[in-house]
């Protein structure tokens, strides 16, 4: 006994799984954004908490920025 697939059946199928992963991928926007918040939340918290510590991070990851600048500018003059 065997069953054949009709058109209208995959068309159905089609939309149900597209109306999933709708649902799904706006869970997941939810979510990520969410997460995203909390993150942001918990770095200005911890910065308010530590102001020395958060200067000191944002002069160190300035520098490092700067120095990866200055070498790839000096090495293009060469």
């Amino acid at each position: 006994m065997t069953h054949t697939v009709t058109q209208e059946e995959v068309q159905e199928d089609a939309r149900e799984l597209r109306a999933r992963f709708e649902k799904l991928s706006r869970d997941f926007a939810e979510m990520t954004k969410a997460m995203g918040q909390k993150v942001v939340g918990d770095a200005k918290d911890w910065a308010t908490d530590h102001p020395a510590a958060a200067v000191g991070i944002v002069a160190g990851v300035s520098a490092g920025i700067g120095l990866m600048i200055g070498l790839m500018v000096g090495r293009g003059r060469n």
